[in-house]
């Protein structure tokens, strides 16, 4: 008893899981527990082709979003100096804005062949008007995160991931009912970030001033911190390419019914993602950029970090793929009864990425961006080859699901393996 017992008190004594544990349970309650208790409703209002439109519509924000701030926003984390930190949001928030704009002039022509290109039905292709919008949100949302992140504002981040959920829920539901078909889903996640950036805001008072708005200071911490937006832009857009890459090509090539088939798999597979891992990814690269100095520590805590990812892993994967045959069709309804066959096949791919991508800010947090930037590229080699290959070569579903994540999951592996060599050297 004694031994449990002194192995408890050592983990509330832990800062760095401490920290995991506020980011987590916040995290865990609004996008887990909250999606859960509302998937079985959501799911029967949204079939597999409005889920499909939805999730076109969130692949192509995914990718924009990581655009949106140049990278600066991870500038804000390993700042030197809280002033300097002030400045990298100020010119986040500006980049967001500046950004949104051009996407939105460069969509504006092509509206009606994108969403010929993905298989819309008619009217739906109006869907991604929102999508500078969404971007616009989502990058002042990274910004104010990483901000919070900065200050170790984790209680804040942990409110605001409730409302953001709870948000998004409701209006989902609400013009569910009144039949706004995917407007509803659409609608209902815009209004989410919208409205769950308002608690994250308060943080900014006090820290803030007006001359961090000035040209000169802006400019002097966009030249200290280029390296960001020179390695990590390129690996960011390549990071965001792979993880979407897969969801871009089903719509194209298997149609939107398919699209919706796998835009609910990654939110059934993401979940433990969204619950536990990022918000490990999180707390760890703000603990490495403090302790990029102290080897020992920063090994230490990769250790730990992995062993427990690696545990709490098991659970969620494994129930799904072995008992996901009779539960899902029942738990979504019989329209998603072929979900199962489906998810066997992206089960090691969401696994591995569950385990190594809090790890991989190792390699940010120790000055790595270049050899970060050419795993990503290397990454978004892996899933592009089969994507592409389905345009020659005839696959059915489960072939090219198979065949896009295996390489992915073997990628991520491997800069596991450089994360570990370079914190292990690292004095």
């Amino acid at each position: 008893m004694s031994f449990f017992t002194s192995k408890l008190n050592s983990l509330k004594k832990n800062r760095f899981l401490k920290n995991v544990a506020v980011l987590t349970g916040g995290t865990a309650v609004a996008q887990v527990l909250l999606p859960f208790a509302f998937m079985p409703i959501l799911s029967r209002m949204y079939g597999p082709e409005l889920q499909g439109i939805y999730g076109t519509y969130v692949v192509i924000t995914n990718i924009t979003q990581q655009i949106a701030c140049f990278r600066y926003d991870y500038a804000i984390v390993v700042a030197d100096s809280d002033e300097e930190a002030g400045g990298a949001f100020v010119l986040s928030a500006e980049l967001a804005v500046l950004f949104s704009i051009f996407i939105g002039l460069v969509m504006w022509p092509f509206i009606p062949q994108l969403g010929a290109l993905f298989n819309m039905p008619s009217g739906a292709e109006n869907t991604l008007w929102m999508v500078p919008l969404t971007t616009l949100i989502c990058g002042l949302t990274t910004a104010l995160n990483y901000f919070n992140v900065r200050h170790e504002q984790y209680k804040v981040i942990s409110a605001a991931n409730i409302i953001r959920v709870s948000v998004m829920i409701a209006t989902q539901l609400i013009l569910g009912y009144l039949g706004a078909s995917y407007w509803g889903m659409i609608i209902g996640q815009f209004l989410s970030y919208f409205f769950g950036n308002f608690r994250m805001v308060m943080t900014l008072k006090g820290r803030i001033h007006r001359s961090m708005f000035r040209s000169p200071f802006l400019k002097k911490v966009a030249r200290k911190n280029a390296v960001y937006p020179k390695y990590m832009l390129p690996s960011a857009m390549a990071n965001s390419l792979s993880l979407s890459m897969i969801g871009l090509f089903i719509p194209i090539q298997y149609g939107q019914v398919m699209s919706g088939y796998y835009s609910k798999i990654n939110t059934l597979l993401g979940l433990p993602s969204m619950a536990v891992s990022s918000a490990v990814s999180q707390v760890f690269l703000r603990g490495a950029a403090a302790d990029k100095h102290n080897g020992e520590k920063l090994n230490k805590t990769f250790a730990t970090v992995t062993k427990w990812l690696t545990i709490l892993s098991i659970l969620p994967f494994g129930f799904l793929l072995l008992w996901g045959d009779p539960i899902i069709p029942w738990f979504l309804g019989p329209e998603w009864a072929p979900i199962p066959e489906y998810l066997k096949y992206l089960v090691p791919l969401f696994m591995v990425r569950f385990i190594v991508t809090p790890l991989t800010n190792s390699a940010i947090a120790l000055g790595r961006q270049k050899a970060t930037m050419v795993w990503q590229f290397f990454l978004l080699a892996t899933v592009s080859v089969p994507s592409l290959l389905t345009f020659v070569i005839p696959m059915t579903f489960p072939q090219y699901l198979l065949a896009a994540s295996l390489p992915m999951a073997c990628a991520y592996l491997i800069f596991y393996r450089f994360c570990r060599n370079i914190v292990r050297n690292a004095k």
